[in-house]
């Protein structure tokens, strides 16, 4: 196994602990840097720094969100020792859940060169390391994230340069702005706060990178440095800017991050149901003219596709994604109208369902769902409809990349009484079958997914009907984790199978949670 880069430390960073002779999991030798296990998602480094600061006074605090582990520098061995030294007996909270904190073998946190080189204060830029780039992960993407919702909320605390929107873990941006004070101003401001009222909240760290690459101007990205100047073409003009120094000032901080996080918070829980970046240019300059109503239509939707039932996928395979297995997995939360994967942007395809309610239980239920050995990513498209442009494109199996489900008996949400029997749940390894010809067998469901190349079951539960024992059409099938089921389910709902007079059979599958009932047949 190799070992993790230099950047974390001058020793490469072993973060492996050591049991001594006499049982401590503390033999490492002391070090002003601490490794941190079982950090809070969603934590940041402002988060650790309040965690710590009454042991000692914290130099610099890096994470690494995946991993759920962090490092974090005292200014003083002693301040180290003594946090560790507690944390012996007692929890110390981030977030509300515990961390654990160990020496970690490296004597110092290696900063990146933007971090030692950063003009002004040279000891806050030194704890911080910051970058004039930011990455900002998107939690709970319920509304469209484009080029224009980004630079309406980041062009208030500074010049804007360019601006990269990427799909690769969930829905996140770089923003590039014109010096570092302006991205640690943006940062201190922004991280934590909700785009909209409730979703879209933002996670921001400083990106290590010293330059967004922009290949053309277009909703996901832009560069506001070229000829091409201003807003998007096409799209609504921004928010007139506003200075987030009064903002903070208004309720009584001086700028500094603690102090502007500080601001951050207090209006965090914004009584009204704005986001976060309207409710403090309210507080900046109460007579703006601040429309409480501004972005949203009389229903509670952000305006600018809010009403749109057409979500954007992304994180596909390619190779083996099709219309139909699409439609598979995103029917069981709402009718689906039309499907069209993406034949030159590979990975990513749309999906319609015929009502908000629908494309909002997809969100919910399948986003970031391990679906073919990637991390399922949805968002709202800005588009209400998908439309058909010219020659419809052919995918690697055959398939047509454009499909019309409106008239599709396999829609499960067609009248009242067929929406009350959808259950919706995260995909799980359990998968509840029904429709099957009596009286069906293991070895015959077990054949469907072996003969499709799917993941094969590793258990089956057959329901027998009471009083006609041998009339077997339903039960329950299980994988051996949550992502087999779900690209089993892709690939063989609504298998046709026979019956035993030669009647055609529709095989349905849809997520059950997991049980164990004592009068099914286990097979």
């Amino acid at each position: 196994m190799s070992k993790r880069p230099s950047q974390w430390g001058d020793s490469g960073g072993d973060y492996k602990r050591r049991r001594s002779d006499d049982g401590s999991t503390h033999s490492t030798p002391p070090s002003k840097v601490l490794h941190i296990r079982n950090v809070a998602d969603g934590a940041r480094e402002q988060d650790i720094i309040q965690a710590v600061q009454s042991f000692g006074k914290v130099s610099y605090v890096t994470l690494m969100p995946r991993q759920r582990q962090g490092l974090v520098e005292f200014d003083r061995i002693d301040a180290a020792e003594t946090c560790v030294e507690f944390n012996r007996n007692r929890e110390i909270n981030v977030c509300g859940r515990p961390a654990f904190f160990n020496f970690s073998v490296s004597q110092n946190i290696k900063r990146p060169p933007h971090a030692l080189n950063a003009p002004g204060n040279q000891q806050q830029f030194q704890e911080y390391g910051p970058n004039k780039i930011l990455l900002m992960t998107v939690l709970n993407p319920m509304y469209p994230i484009t080029v224009e919702v980004v630079h309406s909320i980041t062009a208030q605390y500074g010049s804007v340069q360019r601006i990269a929107i990427f799909h690769k873990n969930g829905v996140q941006t770089l923003v590039e702005f014109g010096s570092v004070e302006q991205a640690v101003r943006a940062k201190s401001m922004l991280d934590g706060a909700d785009i909209y009222a409730g979703c879209c909240t933002l996670k921001i760290e400083f990106s290590k990178t010293d330059r967004v690459n922009v290949v053309a101007n277009n909703e996901e990205s832009w560069d506001y440095t070229s000829d091409a100047r201003g807003a998007p073409h096409g799209h609504p003009a921004m928010p007139g800017p506003y200075d987030a120094v009064a903002a903070a000032a208004a309720q009584g901080y001086g700028y500094d991050p603690y102090a502007a996080h500080a601001a951050h918070a207090a209006h965090a829980q914004d009584p009204y149901g704005y986001g976060y970046a309207a409710a403090a240019a309210a507080a900046a300059d109460p007579n703006a003219g601040f429309d409480p109503n501004a972005g949203y239509d009389q229903s509670g939707f952000a305006a600018g596709g809010g009403e749109s039932a057409v979500l954007m996928v992304y994180n596909l395979d390619q190779e083996k994604i099709n219309c139909e297995r699409l439609f598979n997995i995103f029917c069981p939360y709402g009718n689906v109208a039309r499907i069209k994967v993406f034949v030159k942007k590979t990975g990513a395809a749309m999906v319609q369902m015929d009502r908000r309610e629908g494309a909002m239980n997809a969100l919910k239920w399948l986003n970031q769902a391990i679906f073919m050995g990637n991390k399922l990513s949805l968002s709202f498209s800005r588009h209400s409809t998908i439309e058909d442009r010219g020659l419809i494109g052919s995918l690697p199996d055959g398939t047509p990349a454009v499909a019309d489900y409106q008239t599709s008996r396999n829609n499960r949400f067609m009248t009242p009484e067929a929406s009350r029997k959808n259950i919706m749940v995260h995909p799980t390894k359990l998968l509840h079958f029904y429709n099957a010809p009596p009286p069906v067998t293991s070895d015959e469901l077990k054949k469907v997914f072996v003969d499709a190349q799917a993941p094969v079951p590793i258990r089956f539960t057959l329901f027998e009907k009471r009083g006609n024992p041998g009339a077997r059409t339903t039960g329950l099938i299980e994988w051996k984790d949550e992502a087999a089921a779900l690209e089993a389910m892709s690939i063989c709902n609504h298998s046709a199978m026979v019956g035993p007079n030669g009647q055609p059979y529709t095989l349905k599958l849809a997520f059950s949670q997991p049980k164990n009932p004592d009068h099914h047949q286990r097979t």
